[in-house]
């Protein structure tokens, strides 16, 4: 483990612990540049050795696998070490501060033929599970359109890990919890391959006094110029398009964090709910020349012990369910986004082949 703060712990420590217990993996090392807590996260978990210093770690444990969970802006540059060195990684999202880093990763590890999966615990809701699987069945007919959109009445995170330029990647919004919509609704799309995107960042909460006594945190607002409300509008070479929009701050009438996510087809659709990841699931079809409506009844799941399982899975298989390719086309439309607002107009797309 590479970064043991709150996702550190939480979202992989914990799960690999307790496929450590059923004998599936062994947790042998953690890091962070933070040596209290990397001290006390070994003790906690019970790990036998901890570092302030991830190369040293790197250099002197012997590894099949590590989980990068840094700050996002420093995914990258920690995730090209390990990858480098043939250990297989599993980086927590989004998998670069930008889509030139994105490759880069990518690139070192194919070229040392290491398995990289981006950690999007999102991903193993059972509902996008379930809109996912009803694309590959047909359900939606020709798909041509989604609404992807992930709001917070108030949550700006005023901590350095997200608002410090190196730190964060520079990016604000759209980067930090965006990600999450925008991989959900590209996995029901299947990954269409994206030409153009129009977009709109703005700094429209942040930069108020009163605004740090309203949210997560503190801060100078005088120096914030992260994005906080942020919309983008997705053109795709199959001719579908998808509008979307994430904020870390609104005037809605809603409560804490809530995402939406909608998919349309010729003949279905379906609408999602939830938070960072889907909770709830409708679809809307058509059926003896009426439109119905079905709620799709789950259990839910832990999911973050999903994605540690799966990842260990692809060590083995080789086959990664959330790849380093479908990020860079995630992070092509999120850099267009900022590159649009920048530019005050369309701009068009390239994905570079790894």
């Amino acid at each position: 483990m590479i970064g043991v703060g709150g996702h550190g712990k939480g979202r992989h420590l914990a799960p690999y612990k307790k496929l450590q217990d059923k004998g599936q993996v062994e947790v042998v090392a953690v890091a962070d540049v933070n040596e209290e807590r990397a001290r006390e996260a070994a003790k906690q978990f019970s790990v036998p050795r901890y570092y302030k210093d991830y190369i040293k770690m790197l250099d002197q444990e012997d590894l099949d696998a590590v989980s990068v969970v840094t700050p996002s802006g420093l995914h990258a540059e920690v995730a090209k070490q390990v990858v480098s060195r043939g250990v297989n990684a599993l980086v927590d999202k989004p998998l670069a501060p930008s889509l030139k880093e994105a490759v880069e990763v990518a690139t070192a590890a194919k070229d040392h033929n290491a398995v990289l999966m981006v950690g999007y615990w999102s991903r193993f809701s059972p509902w996008l599970q379930e809109a996912i699987s009803l694309r590959e069945k047909g359900y939606f007919g020709k798909l041509f359109f989604s609404y992807a959109s992930i709001l917070r009445r108030r949550g700006i995170p005023g901590v350095p890990t997200f608002i410090d330029e190196k730190l964060s990647g520079g990016k604000g919004a759209m980067f930090d919890i965006g990600c999450y919509l925008v991989d959900a609704a590209l996995a029901v799309m299947g990954f269409p391959r994206p030409v153009s995107v129009m977009g709109s960042a703005y700094t429209a909460f942040g930069n108020q006094e009163d605004e740090t006594k309203m949210n997560w945190g503190s801060w100078d607002p005088k120096s914030f110029k992260l994005d906080d409300y942020t919309v983008g509008l997705v053109k795709f070479e199959d001719g579908s398009t998808a509008f979307l929009e994430a904020s870390w701050a609104s005037n809605l009438p809603i409560k804490g964090e809530v995402s939406l996510l909608r998919v349309q087809g010729d003949k279905a659709g379906i609408e999602g709910r939830g938070d960072e990841a889907l909770r709830s699931l409708v679809k809307s079809y058509k059926e003896g020349g009426k439109v119905m409506d079905s709620q799709v009844d789950l259990e839910p799941v832990d999911e973050s012990l999903e994605m540690i399982a799966a990842f260990v899975k692809s060590v083995e298989d080789k086959r990664p369910p959330v790849t380093a390719e479908q990020s860079l086309i995630l992070h092509a439309i999120i850099d267009g986004i900022y590159e649009s607002s920048a530019k005050k107009r369309e701009v068009e797309l390239q994905i570079p082949a790894i």
